[in-house]
């Protein structure tokens, strides 16, 4: 965010100044990787440099600008001139460094240990203190690790050596994740960053109401149709609340919802957005380097998984606000508002979808993206000032500076567990672990995921389990896309995970409720995301695959049944409160579907067809009498609400 205006500066001039500067570099930074998509200015790691000396600026400039102690100002213009002379340095010896790779000079080891620190304390001030202190262990085992017993022992390495590989001979820091944030995902943030000019929040709230307006839980599905679309875009889950959660959770605690159930709504719709097609979130593009695909191709498998979360949710969501008493809302959508705004959403999304699918890069995707949105705010008759235009570029690019950092961290990790040989350890720590059971291992990995997402951006989470906990699955023998789509998951849905759910936390911000009850709500609304990696695993259709039509045809009926009636079990509503017994159906067609789902493809498996039989016979049996009209039931369930 940009630096807020004190009081204390005297004058309007210097009030002003430093808002002034840092929108200035955001939008000289988002120029010039605008320009750098269409051309090749300078080499893969001159252009990683200049990424990353932006990203300094932008992160220590506003430090000194901000109303702290002398001490604190003078710290931060320190890290900003160490930070900018690191990069600087790199920036015009890259021949020279890049020969050199494990023999430094002393000057470059004195400039790897800057970019070091300087990268880890961007990190700490810009995402807390979970993902440095994760990194300075891995940056510590690289350099004591000789010292430790047993199977963590590896052999020693000189400090020049390490800082070498970690830094100053462009890899760790300059290694695969900062090149993916500076020339894909940086102005795919850039995009999201725009949704706010163009009106779009404005939008979604109409059409969610066009959607939820027949609906007990209306007002809760317009919050989540429309923080689904916006993350569709933005790709960030605490950003996405930011957006989106400022209308809809006071709109849902006017129509009755508690603070608590209306934040952990936002927060889970905001966090699925990162599941959803055609952006994804940051961790996707990282997720096409891993597996070597084009990032269309993940795109593309990511549409049933998302659409499945999302029937999830809405589930979900209906279930709790029947159990809270919700009636449907009659507050009429503005028809007129969504025709005159929908080309502000429909063009750059199509934009993007269609280049990503003929093979186009994310930058070129994401330049025309921006490009078609900038053209039709222009004309629009309220069209928004140039101002705001800018201010939502520098927002974009302090993001995007955000991220870069972060990422830039990942690869200190990343190169600590390659060039020591942990990362093969770790692999068979799992494999020993799960002693060799693959649903043990999925567990063990679901954890892992879990934790290493706890207040981490999901970018880092999903790159630090990529490189840690997918490659043990794939040695069990889980397909490489199924690996990493099921640790994807994890790391993304931790931010409705407690204790640290950063999602939740910002959404009991605006909803002000407590943060724990928002954090545990928004857990179970997010049930699905916890089902959906497993069935990926163990279900070809979820990659697309059809071996067998009878099966694919079963599986889409197994897996909307699992979810649905695991979460309406778990809340014991459906359109009305569930009879004991029919809680107890519904847990029976869940554990049969999810039977169904996890042994369909063995061979001669003579329960499969039972168990497909069985869920859908008791899921439907259920909902049947839960259409009935309420009159009609008897029993001490009838009618209630």
């Amino acid at each position: 965010m940009l630096p807020a205006r004190s009081k204390q500066d005297g004058g309007r001039l210097l009030s002003s100044l430093p808002s002034l500067i840092v929108t200035a570099l955001g939008v000289s930074m988002v120029i010039y990787h605008l320009v750098a998509s269409q051309t090749i200015i300078f080499s893969t790691f001159v252009h990683q440099s200049i990424h990353l000396a932006f990203s300094f600026l932008l992160i220590f400039l506003p430090i000194i600008f901000s109303p702290i102690t002398i001490f604190g100002r003078i710290i931060g213009g320190t890290l900003l001139i160490a930070g900018l002379s690191a990069t600087f340095y790199v920036f015009f010896n890259v021949n020279y460094l890049q020969m050199n790779l494990g023999f430094p000079g002393t000057t470059d080891v004195v400039v790897g240990v800057i970019l070091i620190i300087c990268t880890i304390e961007a990190t700490r001030r810009t995402w807390g203190l979970t993902l440095p202190i994760v990194a300075t262990v891995f940056v510590a085992y690289f350099f004591l690790g000789h010292l430790l017993p047993g199977p963590l022992y590896h052999r020693p390495f000189a400090f020049d050596f390490v800082v070498s590989y970690l830094s100053i001979g462009l890899t760790g820091i300059y290694g695969s994740f900062l090149s993916i944030s500076a020339n894909q995902i940086f102005l795919f943030v850039v995009f999201g960053s725009m949704f706010g000019v163009l009106g779009i929040e404005g939008l979604l709230n109409e059409i969610g109401k066009v959607v939820g307006r027949r609906s007990r839980s209306g007002p809760a599905q317009t919050a989540v149709i429309s923080s689904s679309l916006v993350g569709m875009i933005t790709g960030a889950s605490v950003a996405n609340v930011a957006v989106t959660g400022a209308f809809t959770i006071p709109y849902m605690k006017r129509r009755g919802y508690s603070p608590e159930l209306a934040g952990a709504i936002e927060a889970t719709a905001s966090t699925g957005g990162q599941l959803m097609p055609p952006v994804m979130g940051a961790a996707a593009f990282l997720m096409a380097f891993f597996i070597g695909v084009p990032y269309a191709q993940v795109m593309l498998l990511g549409l049933l998984p998302a659409a499945l979360f999302y029937v999830g949710v809405m589930a979900s969501v209906h279930f709790a606000s029947v159990r809270e008493g919700i009636n449907a809302p009659t507050e009429p959508p503005d028809y007129k508002l969504i025709i005159l705004r929908l080309p502000a959403f429909l063009v750059p999304i199509t934009t993007i979808v269609v280049l990503l699918v003929n093979n186009y890069s994310p930058s070129l995707a994401a330049f025309w993206a921006i490009f078609s949105a900038l053209v039709i705010s222009v004309m629009r008759r309220d069209r928004p000032s140039l101002v705001s235009v800018l201010e939502a570029l520098a927002r974009g690019a302090m993001i995007g500076a955000r991220i870069a950092v972060s990422l830039a961290v990942v690869g200190l990790v990343a190169q600590s567990l390659i060039t020591t040989g942990l990362g093969s350890r770790l692999v068979g720590l799992v494999e020993l672990l799960s002693a060799g059971n693959l649903l043990l291992a999925l567990v063990i990995t679901m954890i892992i995921s879990i934790i290493l997402g706890c207040g981490v951006p999901p970018a880092a989470a999903y790159s630090l389990v990529a490189i840690t906990a997918a490659p043990a699955l794939v040695r069990m023998g889980v397909p490489v896309i199924s690996a990493h789509f099921f640790v994807f998951y994890f790391a993304i849905i931790s931010a409705v995970t407690p204790p640290v759910a950063m999602g939740a936390l910002a959404a009991t911000a605006l909803s002000g409720g407590k943060y724990f009850p928002t954090a545990t709500k928004g857990f179970l609304l997010a049930i699905s995301g916890f089902i959906i990696p497993f069935f990926i695993v163990f279900n070809p259709i979820m990659r697309l695959e059809i071996y067998r039509i009878d099966l694919a045809i079963g599986s889409l009926l197994a897996m909307p049944i699992a979810i649905i009636s695991l979460s309406a079990a778990i809340y014991g509503y459906a359109l009305r409160k569930l009879h004991p017994w029919e809680r107890l159906l519904l847990a029976v067609a869940t554990i049969s579907a999810f039977g169904f789902m996890t042994f369909r493809h063995m061979e001669e498996f003579p329960l499969e067809y039972p168990l497909l039989i069985t869920a859908i016979a008791a899921f439907s049996f259920v909902a049947l009498r839960q259409a009935r009209p309420f009159g009609n039931n008897v029993g001490p369930h009838a009618g209630v609400e």
